[in-house]
């Protein structure tokens, strides 16, 4: 009788811990799949391709190739500024870790534009960097380093 307890004991504790964990992969995976649709909305109104937000998955797959090297994805457009790369940045802030969004061009020579992501800098200080404003210093811009000899 013992060990029948103990058994159907162990048999509910594993049928609750896969219910936990089978809700949360699905509510990962929910979640997931919104933050790549707000990073494909994101990039492609920075190319200024229009879609419908049922359109965006469709239309980013027209638009861009997708290629994963280490822990980086790069996003390579196919049509407009073709073969210009995308990429997600990270770095620390003083009250948080500050994620950007890059485009650059072709020749990896020129920054397309910047998009901070996400930031939670001080309000008027800092957090300035999420002002369209502050990021348009950035479009058009080298970022490659000239050398001089002197």
């Amino acid at each position: 009788m013992k060990n029948v307890r103990m058994l159907l004991f162990l048999m509910i504790l594993a049928s609750i811990c896969t219910i936990l964990l089978g809700s949360a992969n699905f509510a990962f995976e929910k979640a997931s799949d919104v933050f790549s649709r707000r990073l494909y909305k994101t990039i492609l109104e920075k190319f200024e391709i229009p879609a419908r937000e049922r359109e965006i998955e469709e239309k980013f797959a027209e638009s861009f190739d997708i290629k994963k090297v280490g822990h980086t994805t790069y996003y390579i457009s196919k049509n407009k500024d073709k073969g210009a790369v995308v990429f997600t940045a990270e770095g620390p802030g003083l009250w948080s870790t500050i994620e950007v969004l890059i485009g650059v061009y072709p020749d990896l020579e020129q920054m397309l534009w910047l998009k901070v992501l996400a930031q939670a800098e001080t309000p008027g200080l800092g957090g300035r960097i999420a002002e369209e404003e502050f990021q348009a210093r950035f479009n058009d811009i080298n970022i490659r380093p000239e050398l001089k000899i002197v």
